[in-house]
């Protein structure tokens, strides 16, 4: 793998802008329905976690994630989504600095908007470091890795797959302003949201980099050129080498991927616990 990747964006085919577009025009859907439970009330550098809770339940590793995000300097904003605002998990409001309900629908990207625009509305200019719940960790420092981050918007991996792009599990932007959300508009936006996984990744997850690279310095920590997913298919080199998460799915659908690696081991020796 490379470390510390300037991004560079791809050539694409003709038959991915076509699939892009057919995506892009076809499969959006209106904004989820969001509300206010705990709103923003400081200025400064801000943690943004969203949580995913169908069931209304916070899980263990929810748990280690946000007690671990509460050591840094940094507020903590937690957008939640679960089937109705009424089943928010109560303890999330002492948890958290500001809490925001979303509906279900959207994925990760509505409730990155969703908090983006808060912070930037609220607290101008701030430095915001981004996660989703896809993820164990954070492990070890996140404050030494995330000042190591030299570009306006910088990912822990990124890779080659389909084409160039930071993967958005995790990622830290700087500055963060109204004029800055609105150059990353045709990615991040109230105006539409995406309800299926191939449209998310067609629309938003490929296009995150590219679209913030005509305005912002962009780059990774570690890039993988083979085409692969560094996440899934790289995840011992890349705790090996500093990394501080790794995917969940590691445990579940792609568990095969690791079978020489005792996750769960490791995962004990770091006091995280699994859910099952």
């Amino acid at each position: 793998m490379i470390l510390d990747w300037d991004f560079e964006p791809s050539q694409r085919s003709l038959r991915q802008r076509a699939a892009e577009l057919r995506a892009r025009f076809l499969q959006g859907r209106p904004f989820p329905s969001s509300e206010v439970l705990k709103p923003i009330s400081s200025s400064g550098a801000w943690s943004l976690l969203f949580v995913y809770s169908p069931d209304g339940k916070l899980l263990r590793s929810h748990r280690f994630t946000i007690s671990r995000l509460r050591e840094l300097d940094r507020r903590l904003l937690i957008i939640c989504a679960t089937e109705n605002v009424r089943t928010v998990p109560v303890e999330l409001h002492k948890l958290s600095d500001a809490l925001y309900w979303k509906a279900l629908a959207g994925y990760d990207f509505s409730a990155y908007f969703l908090g983006l625009d808060a912070i930037a509305t609220t607290s101008p200019g701030a430095d915001v470091f981004v996660m989703n719940d896809s993820v164990f960790g954070p492990f070890g420092d996140l404050e030494i890795l995330l000042q190591r981050m030299r570009w306006e918007l910088s990912g822990f991996t990124a890779s080659a797959e389909r084409m160039n792009h930071i993967q958005s599990y995790a990622f830290r932007i700087q500055d963060v302003t109204l004029q800055r959300l609105r150059a990353l508009k045709s990615v991040l936006s109230r105006s539409i949201a995406y309800d299926d996984f191939e449209s998310v990744i067609r629309v938003q997850e490929l296009r995150f980099a590219q679209v913030a690279a005509r305005t912002m310095k962009v780059g990774a920590m570690w890039f993988d050129p083979t085409g692969s997913n560094p996440a899934i298919h790289r995840p011992v080199e890349l705790i090996e080498s500093g990394y501080p998460f790794l995917k969940k799915s590691l445990v579940g659908k792609f568990s095969h991927l690791v079978e020489g690696w005792n996750i769960r081991s490791y995962l004990a020796s770091k006091k995280h616990p699994v859910d099952e």
